[in-house]
């Protein structure tokens, strides 16, 4: 197959990207090798324009209205396809199965959900960027989401993408000052949809991120006061930046009935079971921690973070040595291969 017959359009804003951008657009033809590349540049003063001149894209000027929905939809207006892949400029895209990208586009009423890695700390996460124009267009000021045009539910499926994120990691935050630009409009959405707990978990996302773990927990709480439906991704992975946050500031009783509250809706989830051990650990609870553990390693995900190997097994060690278990300690810390913690323990 002619990857570059793939009648998808990438449509991306960016300013001030020029770190980043070279690296975004050729994945992009490299990858998935297509043959439109929208660029809608939102007042930058470095080399962006030209880096994205180089890479073969069609760029558009967009004057900035603190509204990251505005310049999505105009870049989706300029581009040759109906379908849109949006990426932002510091993504690059990793692989994809362009066979199965060709069966997922003939649904053209599917919302592509990719996969991408946080370069920061390798979490992974599943984020609506793949849809029809036709059907489909960005709302939402900050943290824009797809949203269907005709009052439809939206349908969103799997997309045999994955991408990686660099943006967030530690020496570009204060270079870009992406936290105080996101906290800034979320609190500005907040005003005008107060206690939306989608806002809520973004911008407890944002505090906690920047290391302001007291807003992060006020934030996610009150996400989940309004008990939203456990089974939309978001709220899963309000509970658990909650549940670290809360370990992280001392919390430990708080975390536990936290923990408590949603185990039955999330107990077949390995990276709930590795929370719960640290919860667990941190109550003095070191056999119900053990079991957790435990039940996390092998576990058939696809785990960029460890839980499923040698963090486990490190942290099954480190109870064992608190309890005087030395021998046995050695032996998981073993198991963690080149695990630079697990070595000098």
């Amino acid at each position: 197959m002619n990857s570059k017959k793939i009648p998808i359009s990438l449509c991306m804003i960016a300013n001030n990207e020029e770190s980043f951008l070279g690296g975004a657009l050729g994945s992009v033809r490299s990858v998935l090798g297509l043959g439109d590349l929208v660029v809608v540049d939102t007042g930058s003063t470095d080399r962006t324009k030209e880096i994205a001149l180089e890479h073969g894209a069609r760029v558009f000027d967009f004057e900035w209205c603190d509204d990251f929905s505005a310049p999505r939809n105009y870049a989706a207006e300029k581009a040759a396809n109906d379908w849109i892949l949006a990426l932002d400029a510091d993504e690059e895209i990793a692989r994809a199965d362009l066979g199965e990208l060709m069966r997922f586009i003939a649904d053209p009423h599917a919302i592509g959900q990719i996969a991408m890695v946080e370069m920061s700390d390798n979490e992974r996460h599943d984020i609506s960027r793949l849809y029809n124009r036709s059907n489909y267009a960005f709302e939402g000021s900050i943290h824009e989401q797809i949203a269907p045009r005709h009052g439809k539910r939206a349908k969103r499926k799997e997309a045999p993408i994955l991408t990686i994120h660099h943006g967030y990691l530690p020496e570009v935050k204060q270079v870009k000052g992406k936290l105080e630009r996101n906290e800034r409009l979320l609190v500005k959405e907040l005003e005008q949809h107060p206690g939306d707990p989608y806002l809520l978990f973004q911008l407890g996302k944002n505090y906690f991120t920047g290391g302001d773990l007291q807003n992060a927990c006020s934030c996610f709480e009150k996400a989940l006061s309004s008990n939203p439906g456990a089974q939309l991704d978001y709220i899963y992975r309000t509970v658990e930046c909650l549940g670290y946050a809360l370990i992280n500031t001392g919390q430990y009783d708080k975390a536990l009935k936290l923990r408590e509250r949603y185990a039955d809706k999330y107990k077949t989830i390995p990276q709930f079971r590795f929370l719960s051990a640290h919860i667990y650990q941190n109550n003095g609870m070191l056999i119900e921690a053990v079991e957790c553990y435990e039940s996390c390693i092998g576990a058939d995900i696809a785990d960029y973070k460890g839980i499923t190997s040698y963090l486990s097994y490190y942290n099954i060690g480190v109870i064992l040595e608190c309890v005087g278990m030395a021998e046995d300690a050695i032996e998981m810390h073993k198991n963690c291969g080149d695990y630079e913690p697990a070595k000098t323990r």
